[in-house]
């Protein structure tokens, strides 16, 4: 590998999670409302958090920029690393292959632990949208259609929602047929001489997942943290 891709890489590594680790909502909450909405409601820096506490336009805002961050991520991704020189003679391209996987892992890792706000942040759920958008509208049409569902008709909470259709997107993105921006990289992405497993695809939403069921285990253990000092202080 030469000093130049190294150098690439790097940069696609920091520019991801730098672009994941802008907080939106705090922003705009300060700008237009002078309110810091970590100090509101669930205290999340999130989209969600931002509609309850910023009202409807801010918060639906905050919720397309943070959908943003995933889908321009994986956009820039995708036009760079399929430029011929990034291309082997074989006609392989695994600098597009990995920097997609590690690139949308660091861009959800960016906005769970933001830089910004001394490493917190929101669940990324929102991020992890804009990423399936442009990857596959498919699998982000999946995703919607039965976060509605479980959040309108079972009633259950954005939390445990959101956990549920993380995981289901994990084997959905492994056999759902590729979306066309990436038609032109079938042989990285395919197993299988039919295309029986879109494993690339696969791969790219298991690592955002992981970064996602990092960061909800770590609100879990800080909420029960929280929950057994004052019950300490209670008593």
């Amino acid at each position: 590998m030469s000093v130049i891709n190294i150098l690439w890489i790097s940069l696609t590594c920091i520019g991801s999670y730098l672009l994941g680790s802008i907080p939106f909502s705090i922003l705009l909450g300060r700008i237009f409302k002078g309110e810091d909405v970590r100090n509101h409601h669930t205290g999340n820096p999130g989209g969600f958090n931002a509609i309850r506490t910023l009202g409807l336009t801010i918060g639906i805002t905050v919720l397309f920029l943070d959908i943003l961050k995933g889908v321009i991520t994986i956009f820039l991704i995708d036009q760079f690393y399929s430029r011929p020189y990034f291309v082997s003679e074989s006609g392989s391209n695994s600098y597009h292959t990995s920097m997609c996987i590690v690139g949308a892992a660091l861009v959800v890792l960016g906005h769970n632990y933001s830089v910004y706000i001394k490493f917190n942040g929101g669940q990324g759920l929102s991020v992890f949208m804009g990423a399936l958008l442009y990857m596959n509208p498919i699998v982000f049409i999946f995703y919607a259609a039965t976060y509605i569902f479980l959040v309108s008709v079972i009633k259950l909470s954005n939390r445990i929602a959101g956990l549920i259709i993380v995981i289901l997107c994990i084997p959905v993105a492994l056999f759902l047929p590729l979306a066309p921006p990436w038609a032109h990289i079938l042989n990285d992405w395919v197993a299988g001489g039919s295309g029986f497993l879109y494993v690339t695809q696969g791969l790219v939403v298991l690592a955002m997942s992981l970064v996602l069921l990092s960061s909800m285990l770590k609100n879990v253990i800080v909420k029960s943290r929280i929950g057994i000092e004052k019950m300490t202080e209670v008593g």
